[in-house]
């Protein structure tokens, strides 16, 4: 399933059921993006929600030439499964 990700300053979200979301927030220090916390509702989890957020942060960091410093687990995880994200990280 294609999921519709919306960005705001801070925040890359999904918006599911009744207006519940999946989302992934960070901050930016300098050229750095720092991925805080990525968050997918129990029910929803194991849909690939988190790993698409995620996706669209690296998309992000790529066009402005950020470097990305993930302090949430998740983020931590995907970019360890990711080797050819490695370059990105800070």
């Amino acid at each position: 399933m294609e999921w519709e990700v919306v960005h705001t300053p801070g925040l890359f979200f999904i918006t599911l059921d009744y207006g519940v979301k999946s989302f992934l927030r960070y901050s930016l220090d300098g050229d750095v993006l720092i991925i805080e916390l990525t968050y997918t509702p129990e029910k929803f989890r194991g849909r690939g929600l988190a790993k698409e957020l995620t996706r669209k942060v690296v998309e992000y960091a790529k066009i402005r030439k950020l470097k990305i410093r993930p302090l949430c687990s998740y983020a931590a995880m995907f970019f360890s499964k990711h080797p050819e994200f490695q370059d990105l990280l800070e």
